[in-house]
């Protein structure tokens, strides 16, 4: 069995060059993400917000990834433009299952976001 910190180490270098659908493919179908601002219930879904965010993504500098048995925790600084200028420091316990991630939590300081998100927490 692959290593789940490989698959979400393939899943960010997808993301950081924009790669959506390779991206996807290491999404459960049936992914839940739970943000700060907004949850997802599906892979679709997330997908569709991903892509906004990276509208506006400067830099996607992975720091770490971690992980033990069907979890990873990943480390990111995330640079990003206006409407939502700002540098945040990013943290995402991700939890695999058959191979794909299936459920995501994110932390982060979302001071930087409340404007794409119309002040919403």
């Amino acid at each position: 069995m692959e290593e789940t910190g490989d698959i979400l180490k393939r899943f960010y270098d997808a993301v950081a060059k924009r790669d959506l659908s390779t991206a996807r493919s290491y999404l459960s179908d049936d992914l839940l993400f739970i943000g700060l601002f907004e949850t997802y219930r599906s892979a679709d879904e997330y997908m569709v917000a991903l892509s906004g965010l990276l509208s506006v993504t400067v830099r996607l500098d992975v720091k770490k990834i971690i992980a033990q048995g069907n979890d990873a925790a990943i480390f990111f600084e995330l640079q990003t433009r206006a409407p939502a200028e700002g540098t945040v420091l990013v943290a995402e316990w991700h939890q695999f299952k058959n191979g794909k991630i299936a459920r995501v939590e994110s932390a982060f300081d979302g001071r930087p976001y409340e404007a794409m998100f119309g002040g919403k927490q």
